[in-house]
């Protein structure tokens, strides 16, 4: 098998994990959710604004910057509870915890540790045993 045979096959996988079609499914309702849609695109607004606003330098109204940082903070946190972004960002964690798992396989596969019996140390691991609390 090919290098990238190997990489469509591990890409197939990824595509069948539940992690995978959870954060799709958690994707499509954002997408469906209009409220939630209409405060992202406005939190878009305020960043374009505040970014125009901070490109001024020494003319920048620096009480319109303080304003907008203030609203951007406080939409971002109500998008945030939103229920359908709530779902949404606990899913693409699990996805990020699988790429981060994937990524150090493969960095392991690169400093010639064997594929078959190596597994990256548990998170939080110093290689120095000393600071150890317990990993096995």
């Amino acid at each position: 098998m090919s290098l990238e045979s190997a990489l469509r096959e591990l890409g197939k996988e990824i595509q069948k994990d539940p992690r995978f079609t959870a954060l799709q499914a958690a994707a499509a309702k954002n997408d469906a959710d209009e409220a939630l849609q209409q405060q992202m695109q406005e939190l878009q607004l305020i960043s374009l604004n505040y970014q125009q606003e901070a490109a001024k330098a020494d003319d920048a109204d620096k009480g319109k910057i303080e304003e907008l940082q203030n609203n951007y903070q406080s939409l971002y946190e109500e998008i945030m509870k939103n229920e359908n972004m709530e779902k949404y960002s606990a899913v693409a964690s699990e996805m990020e915890g699988m790429a981060q798992y994937i990524s150090k396989m493969i960095g392991l596969f690169f400093d010639g540790q064997d594929p078959e019996t190596c597994e990256p140390a548990p998170e939080g691991c110093t290689h120095d045993c000393c600071t150890c609390g317990g990993c096995h």
